[in-house]
Parts: structure tokens; C-alpha cells; sequence
């Protein structure tokens, strides 16, 4: 239990420091995405899916901007815990049909798989999906689909380090390291 507990501190001052951390109590539709405010400060987003859930998120990107996102699982989470990551907005041409409506001119690509072993920041986890591109600008959304595992996962967003994030955002790292 101390060990836990010495490990969490460490994730709290870290993420507290580095990332802001916030915490998404579910966004299972477009119409009731996450808002991840100030794109351009490090944070990271936690939440949890059941199997077959979606978590949406909407971004508001200026022209030129350098999108680095990546998908994280706590490391306690059963190995078939492997959510995937959909890109949705203007210009994104991806070759597979999301299993969601996407609003009009706008396009969806997916990112999954290259699940590895993850230690940083004082996370014990498994990092997923992740890219990093320069985007023209406008909306654009980002989606985790659970496929057939539930858990607890965390997006985490590339940016300046700036103090922040909210209590339940603190909170939520607990939970994520234990994955329930």
C-alpha cells in the first residue's frame, strides 16, 4: 500500500507540474464532446469507457496548428483493454468508416495499436495511439472507442507546461493507475 501511495504522490506532483490534469465524467456523443480548453497547454484528459463506448472530445485548432496527442490505459487494465483513437475535422482522410456519424465536410482516420509498456511522469501504464500533425485549422474532434474492453484511459496533450487542472482531475489519476 505504500508503494501505491509513494506512486501516486509522484503522479500527482508531476502531472500537477507538467500536465494539467482534468477529469471527463463521460462524453459519449458529438453533441456532448469534452471541450479541451487552451489546445496549445500540456494536459492530460482522464476518463473511462465500457465495452463498446465512446468518449468524444472537440477542439477549437487555429490555422497551422501542431496537434500531438497520445492515448494512454493504466497498467493495472486487462491486456484486451486496447481502445482506439479517431482524428474527425476538416482536410483528415483516413481509409476506414468510424462507427459514429461525422459532421458534414469533415473527414475521420483512425489510430490504434503500438501498445507498449509505459513508465513517465510517474505513470505506470500502457501508452497506445498517438500522433503529432500540423492541422489547417477549425473543429475538429477526437474520439476513443473502447472496442469489446472497459477501463480507464487517459488522452494526453502535448503543449507548454503550464501549473493547473482542476481537483477531479487529480482525483481521476488514482483511479486510472488502478484502472477501476
Amino acid at each position: 500500500m505504500k508503494k501505491l501511495s509513494t506512486g501516486l504522490i509522484i503522479v500527482l506532483a508531476s502531472l500537477g507540474f507538467a500536465h494539467q490534469p482534468f477529469w471527463n465524467p463521460g462524453s459519449p456523443t458529438l453533441e456532448q464532446a469534452y471541450r479541451v480548453l487552451e489546445p496549445t497547454v500540456s494536459k492530460v484528459v482522464t476518463s473511462q469507457l465500457g465495452a463498446g463506448q465512446l468518449g468524444f472530445y472537440v477542439l477549437e485548432l487555429p490555422a497551422g496548428f501542431v496537434l500531438d496527442l497520445g492515448l494512454f490505459v493504466g497498467a493495472a487494465c486487462p491486456a484486451a483493454y486496447q481502445p482506439r483513437m479517431w482524428l474527425v475535422g476538416p482536410g483528415v482522410q483516413g481509409s476506414q468508416r468510424p462507427p459514429f456519424a461525422i459532421p458534414e465536410g469533415m473527414g475521420a482516420r483512425v489510430y490504434e495499436g503500438g501498445w507498449r509498456d509505459y513508465q513517465g511522469h510517474g505513470l505506470v501504464a500502457r501508452k497506445g495511439p498517438e500522433f503529432r500533425e500540423r492541422l489547417s485549422g477549425g473543429t475538429y474532434y477526437v474520439v476513443v472507442e473502447a472496442g469489446n474492453g472497459a477501463g480507464y484511459y487517459m488522452i494526453s496533450l502535448g503543449g507548454s507546461e503550464i501549473p493547473g487542472g482542476t481537483s477531479e482531475g487529480r482525483a481521476a489519476l488514482g483511479r486510472f493507475n488502478r484502472c477501476g
